[in-house]
């Protein structure tokens, strides 16, 4: 019962928050800023990768940030303001159900567009790996792949109907990931920055982070303050580390503070892996133990929040 519960409003979130045209327009967005990051010239001869690295990464982070502030307000934040959240509760389904599978719904999203960034800037690696000369045949099929997509998206639209914001979404990841995958097959494995998909991991557990922190807000905030704590909790998170650095905590006391504040600087490993250095499999592990920690304790705040508020339809 419970399990059938879960799924009905997982697939409802993922359905709300995909089906939503701001997220095709986000896909789209990273899609073809990644390519555009990697054709931009430069003149950092021998480090030009590395530029390209840590610009995608940053962007990817970024817009997975604002595609969990925006999935909030869809399926959170809007759903309690209209009064559907009284309607629901008023049914046989307990709090914890219903934020988790909420929360689930809008990951599911995030991590469609987060992955399809990832196979995105693994491609545009190949395009701008020689610093000399873009790789044209391969920016050609990448555009390409985007065209044909959406056309595909639109046909089936056309005749069948339905959501044309989920579809294209679907085959835009899809078809990215196709004509990726057949030009790795091709070319080889050598023109690819792989390294990538370490951070990408890593990023994907900083990206849950920050849904925990954002949660809470969503539960009682008007849309307008949850955009405002997403920007806050963004920004700030960046900077918590130098400023926890300057307070001269002891060592174990800083360790705490910093676990317990946001900071994305604990999910950045591109700096250390660009350098040649080895990141090990503990620290994946407890940086996702950390992500998961924080997470559990929002799913179980916000569960609270939203029994014992008072909804109001609007």
């Amino acid at each position: 019962m419970w399990l059938r519960q879960f799924r009905a409003v997982l697939g409802n979130a993922v359905k709300v928050t995909m089906g939503d045209p701001f997220c095709l327009v986000l896909h789209l967005a990273g899609i073809l800023l990644m390519c555009l990051l990697g054709v931009i010239p430069g003149f950092a001869a021998g480090e030009h990768l590395k530029l390209l690295r840590d610009q995608c990464l940053a962007l990817m982070f970024m817009l997975g940030s604002l595609g969990f502030v925006f999935g909030f307000i869809c399926v959170i934040t809007d759903d309690i303001r209209r009064g559907a959240g009284s309607i629901l509760v008023s049914r046989p389904i307990g709090e914890f159900c219903l934020v988790a599978g909420k929360w689930c719904g809008v990951f599911a999203t995030v991590l469609l567009l987060h992955v399809s960034f990832l196979v995105a800037y693994l491609w545009t690696s190949e395009i701008a790996w020689d610093p000399a000369f873009l790789n044209l045949v391969s920016l050609a099929f990448y555009l390409g792949a985007i065209v044909l997509a959406m056309g595909v998206a639109g046909l089936r639209h056309y005749l069948f109907g339905g959501s044309y914001a989920v579809v294209a979404n679907v085959t835009l990841f899809v078809m990215v990931a196709a004509v990726f995958t057949v030009r790795l097959l091709v070319n080889g494995p050598a023109e690819f920055d792989w390294s990538g998909i370490q951070s990408g991991i890593m990023l994907a557990l900083g990206l849950i982070a920050f849904s925990a922190f954002l949660l809470p807000a969503a539960m009682f905030a008007d849309s307008a303050i949850v955009l405002s704590v997403g920007v806050v909790l963004f920004f700030f998170g960046l900077i918590s580390n130098y400023l926890i650095s300057l307070g001269s905590l002891p060592a174990q006391l800083q360790s705490i503070v910093q676990s317990l504040l946001p900071n994305w600087q604990i999910f950045w490993v591109a700096d250390r892996l660009g350098a040649g250095a080895d990141v090990s499999i503990g620290y994946y592990v407890s940086s996702g133990i950390h992500a998961v920690l924080l997470l559990a304790v929002a799913l179980i705040v916000g569960a609270i929040v939203f029994e014992r508020m008072e909804l109001k339809a609007v």
